[in-house]
């Protein structure tokens, strides 16, 4: 866990995170706040920001289960964005795909996905 081995890449955030499982439970961390760094810092870096920029319903840097949640809530509203627009493609609109399933990713979240909650007011730790 102290390398990059274990980044999520091109992985689904399904994928990453039942390998993050994995290794936090065999290396014995039991703090919140290093499992969420770890987490954060190996979770695809545009997933990663728009959590930690959402003005409501930020998970703090002790709730890793927040940051799972919200993780794969986004991984799957992209790959269903992704699978709506190929499907909604006419023959002058379709472009050459990157290999990458997240090259092109833009969050977009619908009102009722996004979560309630108090304001994000925390800063991140550079630690």
């Amino acid at each position: 866990m102290e390398g990059n081995s274990y980044f999520q890449g091109k992985r689904s955030v399904d994928d990453y995170l039942d390998q993050f499982r994995d290794l936090i439970y065999d290396s014995g961390y039991v703090d919140q706040k290093t499992i969420v760094v770890k987490f954060r810092r190996g979770l695809d870096r545009r997933i990663s920001s728009v959590i930690g920029a959402m003005a409501t319903g930020c998970p703090t840097d002790v709730d890793s289960e927040g940051w799972f949640s919200l993780a794969i809530q986004l991984d799957q509203n992209r790959a269903a964005d992704e699978a709506f627009q190929a499907s909604h493609r006419t023959p002058q609109t379709l472009a050459p795909q990157s290999s990458n399933p997240h090259a092109s990713f833009t969050p977009s979240l619908a009102p009722s996905s996004i979560p309630t909650g108090p304001v994000c007011t925390h800063q991140p730790d550079p630690q």
